[in-house]
């Protein structure tokens, strides 16, 4: 008989303790909700993954609110080390081009965000936020520990797993699934998976010491290899120093690692007299899939569980870490016993839209690499130099929004979502390049100085705020309203003209997460009607 596991109380279960799954236990642990995590690896990062490493301005942003922004910039990446991208026939190839990109140390702070963009590999960001999450206390994470079947009702969720000592059952009040693209959770509810599936590509691990002695581009992050039916590899630097991610790109069918001349391969891209050693060989599909619900009951699905997508872009994991803030904050309103069933349907409606968004961005952004035949750009003729000079410019152009993605990474809204109160202004355009700073319902709240070092973005994060700008009404009867219910607000008056003028209204209303839920130039006659609508009720 499976036993029932109550020695640990468990609000919240998650089930995957990828990065997504501990920044969703991480972002309810400084809330003050426990939480259990599950996973079915025995430890976190034990193998060199192929993965991500480019959080956005945004995650950083994040990542401050989670006392982690500076573990991150000092994770061990070379601050210094270039993010250029080189474009080339080959490493000992024909040289196409080059879009430079700043390093960490000779890029600034945007003037629109509190954090700049840093570069933390995956293998160094998962064991980080795993350590931040479990620092907290409230985090029991459990290893070695494989999901196996749920049940759901009124008040709660039973789920079955196998651990170390046999299977057993937890009660959880919900339950949060990032078990990833192949999601057992999501499968189980029944919830739809639809999409493209792009290719299927092949990741190698490489160690290749002092590279740039081998051709003459020096530094580069990024070396996307093109021949004559495109983009057919992608040579990406994931340490700073030795550590390569070479990518072959695509094939329709599904690549038999055995029937691969690996060497072959990495010395097409390469060329022949550089050195090499493999340590790592991953075959997986680059698909844009999205789910099409977040939610069933008290189960949610957050990160991979509820959209992939091709890495031309970096947004798989920074459209994660955007879903567990929003999670986080939403389970603790509701656990707490201030939010209502709406904040629960609220964030399938927030989240879902930015998932479809970014995921067709980079969908877009790898169709430009393999658009890109030319049949004569490996010859060394006039022929071939002009359409190398025509490929570097074309892709140079098409992929601007895949280097340059400020307006991807900061510029979402949740339009439409049932506890944002619209205030009538037209919405701006979705730019993915460009971000101009909004304080519009359902916007990121406008990142300024207050003083030196202290943003606006740092007064939100607990509950709710009421900034009051100088000379604007009282914000009382808000807080009034709150109080009633329980829910937590405060009021900061802001006397500093310039950021008056970026906020535009004399009184903002922010969510925990730091997106505006209202905002006028006085408050509605029934202010409780205000706090019912954004809590939920």
């Amino acid at each position: 008989m499976t036993k029932i596991d109550s020695s640990v109380p468990a609000p919240v279960l998650i089930i995957g303790g990828g990065p997504v799954g501990f920044a969703v236990a991480l972002d309810l642990a400084r809330r003050g909700q426990r939480s259990v995590l599950v996973e079915r690896e025995a430890g976190t990062a034990l193998e060199l993954l192929a993965k991500a490493g480019t959080l956005n301005e945004r995650t950083m942003e994040i990542a401050r609110s989670w006392g982690i922004a500076d573990r991150i910039a000092n994770c061990g990446f070379p601050s210094d080390y270039p993010r250029d991208n080189v474009f080339c026939t080959a490493i000992n190839g024909f040289f196409m081009g080059r879009d430079p990109l700043h390093s960490a140390d000779d890029r600034p702070v945007p003037p629109y965000a509190a954090e700049k963009l840093r570069k933390c590999p995956q293998h160094l960001f998962d064991p980080l936020i795993a350590q931040a999450a479990m620092e907290t206390g409230l985090v029991d994470v459990r290893y070695s520990t494989t999901y196996n079947r749920l049940e759901q009702d009124a008040e709660g969720v039973t789920v079955w797993l196998e651990g170390p000592s046999g299977e057993y059952a937890l009660r959880a009040a919900y339950v949060v699934a990032c078990d990833g693209g192949a999601s057992q959770v999501r499968q189980d509810l029944g919830i739809s998976w639809e999409g493209v599936k792009l290719d299927n590509s092949l990741s190698l691990m490489l160690r290749i010491p002092e590279l740039w002695n081998y051709h003459p581009w020096g530094k580069a992050e990024r070396f996307l290899c093109i021949g004559p039916q495109g983009t057919y590899a992608n040579l990406t630097m994931v340490d700073g120093t030795d550590i390569y991610r070479l990518t072959l790109v695509g094939s329709q069918e599904r690549l038999d690692v055995d029937m691969i001349d690996i060497r072959a391969q990495v010395q097409k891209a390469l060329g022949p007299d550089v050195p090499f050693e493999v340590l790592r060989i991953v075959p997986w599909w680059r698909a844009q899939m999205l789910a099409g619900q977040y939610r069933v009951g008290r189960v949610l699905l957050c990160g991979d569980s509820a959209h992939t997508t091709s890495p031309t872009g970096g947004h798989g994991l920074n459209t994660g870490i955007g879903d567990a803030q929003d999670i986080g904050w939403i389970l603790d309103a509701v656990l707490s016993g201030w939010g209502g069933e709406t904040l629960l349907d609220a964030y399938g409606a927030e989240r879902r839209p930015v998932a479809y968004r970014n995921t067709s961005g980079s969908t877009k952004n790898y169709r430009a690499w393999i658009d890109q035949s030319r049949d004569k750009v490996c010859e060394d003729s006039p022929e071939g130099a002009a359409q190398r000079k025509a490929v570097f410019e074309g892709m140079s152009a098409s992929l601007t929004q895949e280097w340059h993605s400020h307006g991807v990474g900061l510029g979402y809204r949740y339009e439409g979502s049932p506890v944002i109160v619209p205030d009538g202004t037209p919405e701006p355009a979705d730019d993915p390049t460009l971000y101009v700073q909004t304080a519009r319902p359902g916007h990121r709240a406008p990142h300024a100085w207050i003083r030196n070092g202290f943003s606006t973005l740092d007064l939100f994060g607990r509950g709710f705020v009421l900034l009051r700008f100088r000379g604007g009404p009282d914000g009382s009867a808000l807080a009034r309203a709150a109080a009633e219910r329980h829910v937590p607000l405060t009021v900061e008056t802001i006397d500093d003209p310039v950021i008056a003028a970026l906020y535009e209204q004399p009184l903002v209303l922010v969510r925990p997460d730091g997106m505006v839920a209202w905002r006028g130039a006085a408050l509605p006659e029934d202010p409780g009607k205000l706090i019912d609508t954004v809590r939920g009720a």
